[in-house]
């Protein structure tokens, strides 16, 4: 995919860390927001949509939006050029913000790419899965 709109639907059971990678690149982030980072201080209060890997740009959402373990989410997943907006349960929590290339940090998030469902073991579920390709123009 090059230029898309990706809406889904989503659920993760506690303790629970996921994602979405646009274009190949990691990831929109997944995770149990209520689980105090993992572990990780600077992660405590910080809920999904976050671009986990972004190391020079912004990578924390603008706010918390998830709903509770178990309980169903939408994501609205805007990509165009090299720029991402998250919303999240209807809340704009990434606003306009460059993807980094995480396989090669010298160079732009690729053009085209997978969009790819990932999970690290604890229960993940989708539905409603929907792709819109934005024309370049």
């Amino acid at each position: 995919y090059g230029d898309f709109e990706l809406l889904v639907d989503w659920k993760i059971h506690e303790k629970g860390d996921s994602g979405i990678y646009l274009r190949g690149s990691p990831q929109v982030q997944i995770w149990d927001a209520a689980h105090k980072g993992a572990g990780t201080p600077n992660l405590d209060g910080v809920g999904s949509g976050w671009l986990y890997n972004n190391q020079k740009n912004p990578s924390k959402p603008s706010k918390v939006a998830d709903k509770p373990v178990g309980e169903w989410n939408s994501f609205r997943i805007l990509m165009v050029g090299e720029k991402v907006h998250v919303f999240l349960n209807d809340e704009l929590v990434v606003n306009n913000v460059t993807l980094e290339n995480y396989w090669e940090r010298d160079k732009p998030v690729y053009p085209l790419g997978d969009i790819e469902l990932q999970n690290h073991g604890n229960k993940l579920y989708f539905k409603n899965i929907y792709v819109r390709e934005i024309p370049r123009q």
